[in-house]
C-alpha cells in the first residue's frame, strides 16, 4: 500500500539550467565534466560550501562567478502543474522532497517563505544527512523521516540511478521524464495498489 509520495527536486520541481550546460560540456571534455559532477557531489555531502563550488566550477566552465550564478539562477524555475498535482495528494498521501543538494535551505530559496513547509511533510537534503542519492539509506532515512516503510513509498526522480537506488531501498520508483508521463504513472502505480506491472 502506497502511503507517501517522494519528489526529487532539480529536473522534476524545478527546472535545472546547468543540464544543457553539462550536457554540452560531456560532449568535449569529458574529465571536466566528471570534475564538475566531483565537486557538485561534495557540496551535496556538505564537505565544502557552494560557494567553494561556484568558483571551482565556474573555472571549469571559463565562465566568471557572477556568469555561472546568474546562468543557474535563470535556468531554476519552478514547475508549477506538478507542483499544484503533488499539492492535490495531501491528506490523501505523505509528500516528501528528497534531493542531493547542500542543505534545506538552499531548496527553501527556490520556493515561495514556507512553501516547503506546508507542502511538503518532510524534507531531506543529502548534505544536511551526509549520504547522497543513490545510495539506499538515503532512502530509508527519507521514509523514516515521513513515518512511514520504504516499501509504502514511491520516489519520482528524474535519474534512472537514483530510481534504482530507491529500489534497492524497497520502495517504488517512477523515472520523471515530463509531467504528464509522472502523473500517469503515479495513478497507474496507485490504481495497482503499489504493484508494479
Amino acid at each position: 500500500m502506497i502511503r507517501a509520495i517522494i519528489f526529487d527536486c532539480f529536473n522534476v520541481l524545478v527546472g535545472d539550467a546547468t543540464k544543457q550546460l553539462l550536457y554540452e560540456l560531456d560532449q568535449h571534455d569529458h574529465d571536466k565534466r566528471q570534475q564538475f559532477s566531483a565537486i557538485t557531489h561534495a557540496v551535496d555531502k556538505g564537505i565544502i560550501p557552494d560557494n567553494e563550488a561556484i568558483t571551482e566550477q565556474s573555472k571549469l566552465l571559463g565562465m566568471s562567478e557572477a556568469e555561472f550564478i546568474d546562468l543557474r539562477n535563470k535556468g531554476e524555475v519552478r514547475n508549477e502543474p506538478l507542483l499544484r498535482y503533488a499539492e492535490s495528494l495531501k491528506g490523501e498521501y505523505k509528500i516528501g522532497m528528497l534531493s542531493n543538494v547542500s542543505s534545506k535551505e538552499r531548496l527553501a530559496i527556490r520556493f515561495e517563505p514556507g512553501q516547503l513547509d506546508t507542502l511538503f511533510d518532510a524534507v531531506v537534503a543529502s548534505g544536511d544527512v551526509g549520504v547522497i542519492k543513490p545510495s539506499p539509506e538515503i532512502f530509508a532515512i527519507a521514509a523514516a523521516q515521513l513515518g512511514v516503510l520504504p516499501e509504502e513509498c514511491v520516489m519520482i526522480d528524474d535519474i534512472l540511478e537514483n530510481c534504482h537506488g530507491a529500489e534497492d531501498a524497497g520502495m517504488k520508483a517512477i523515472l520523471h521524464v515530463n509531467n504528464q508521463q509522472t502523473i500517469t504513472d503515479l495513478k497507474a502505480l496507485i490504481d495497482r495498489g503499489g504493484e508494479r506491472g
